[in-house]
């Protein structure tokens, strides 16, 4: 159908040579934001990483109010119920938390265990959560076995 044969194959390789070198002339560019990337997830992070497992508790109780907030104007009153609950479950285990750093500052590592096994029972044994999410209360035992090896990488490893 074409008058020159072969010119999609040869427009095809001209696209890939013009393409490579856009992109070898652009990799200072994209160095450049990466490294800007990186410093600002970093000053994003850091402070939050800093924060003690009560505050960070409180922090996620925060962040899920806030997606309650979108739930209930986005999928409805129910699904927001839920996300409130929730966070109501991670604020009383950040308050607990802190009135136990208030009182003495050691056992962190316990204090992460207990909090994320008790927000799996938690989570278990209310019926609105589970009716949502059926599988929720899985999420505290894997982000406790990830910590767990991470504490056991980091004893070892690092």
């Amino acid at each position: 159908p074409y008058a020159l044969p072969g010119v999609e194959k040869r427009f095809l390789y001209l696209l890939i040579i013009l393409g490579v070198i856009v992109i070898i002339s652009y990799i200072q560019k994209l160095n450049k934001l990466l490294n800007f990337i990186i410093n600002t997830l970093n000053k994003i992070f850091k402070p939050i990483i800093s924060l003690s497992v009560g505050q960070k508790f409180v922090l996620l109780a925060i962040i899920f109010l806030i997606i309650s907030a979108i739930d209930l104007i986005l999928r409805g009153e129910h699904i927001a119920n839920v996300d409130a609950i929730i966070a109501y479950y991670f604020l009383v285990i950040g308050v607990l938390n802190l009135l136990f750093e208030y009182w003495n500052e050691s056992f962190q590592k316990l204090r992460i265990i207990v909090s994320l096994i008790l927000l799996s029972v938690l989570i278990y044994y209310t019926p609105e959560v589970t009716k949502i999410y059926p599988k929720a209360y899985y999420l505290p035992i894997i982000i406790l076995i990830l910590f767990l090896v991470y504490q056991f990488l980091r004893k070892f490893y690092i």
